[in-house]
């Protein structure tokens, strides 16, 4: 029987020698996006990632109606920071942290919960993944993503993503609106219940700061929020597979 557990890392699954990704590395973990996304969208499309024969022709590839294949890679939505070298306030930041709080947040185990697909291609080279990451004003925040991803759909200006947003139109124009991309990827924990605004992990400024925590204090509330969130995610994960795949073991 095959087995869906939330609480394995990917980490562990099969890593390189040399500059281990599990993104990249892991096998279980591109089936488990597979598992995860494979469902029929609100217009009644089956939304239906494939892994191709062979791994260097893509990591999963989506066949849409007209015969066109999408290419999506994974992605790790949260981060420790624990290899940023700036901002300086974030480094410090960690650097205040005690022995409990670095064993805690520095190196967790990669979980299904922290884990996402984006869609990637040549002509658009600046994806999601790499975006979010390397704009400040986001600092790889998945709930400061999910605010860009929310004034897209809504047309409200102000997103340092709305580039990146608008160049993957035709992904987001799957979803019936916002609502239906935070149901279909889990993310109702970041939102609130009428989905009209984001849960931020840190009190929001419109963009104005860097995204990633400029003091301790921040550091850990921010990773405390994180883990919650995963475990929310995992939760919700494993309730979905539970109801849809019932050959499938669950494990939490």
């Amino acid at each position: 029987m095959r087995v869906f557990d939330t609480t394995f890392d990917y980490k562990t699954d099969k890593p390189a020698k040399s500059r281990p990704d599990p993104d990249r590395d892991s096998p279980r973990l591109r089936l488990d996006h597979e598992l995860l996304w494979s469902k029929e969208l609100n217009s009644g499309v089956l939304f239906a990632p494939r892994p191709p024969s062979r791994r260097r022709d893509g990591y999963l590839i989506v066949t849409d109606g007209s015969g066109t294949r999408h290419w999506y890679g994974s992605d790790a939505i949260t981060s420790s920071y624990s290899t940023w070298l700036r901002p300086k306030a974030l480094v410090n930041a960690i650097a205040g942290l005690d022995e409990d709080q670095r064993s805690r947040y520095l190196n967790p185990p990669y979980t299904i919960g922290s884990s996402m697909i984006w869609p990637v291609r040549s002509k658009d080279p600046t994806t999601m993944n790499r975006a979010r990451g390397l704009r400040l004003s986001v600092g790889d925040r998945m709930d400061l993503t999910l605010e860009c991803i929310r004034r897209h759909y809504t047309g409200e200006p102000g997103s340092p993503l709305a580039d990146v947003t608008d160049a993957y139109a035709d992904f987001f124009a799957l979803f019936e609106g916002f609502q239906e991309f935070v149901d279909f990827f889990h993310f109702q924990d970041l939102v609130t219940h009428d989905y009209d605004r984001v849960e931020f992990y840190l009190p929001f400024d419109d963009f104005e700061r860097s995204g990633t925590p400029a003091t301790t204090d921040e550091y850990v509330t921010h990773r405390e929020k994180t883990l919650e969130f995963i475990e929310g995610r995992n939760r919700r994960m494993a309730e979905w597979v539970i109801e849809h795949h019932p050959e499938i073991e669950v494990r939490q």
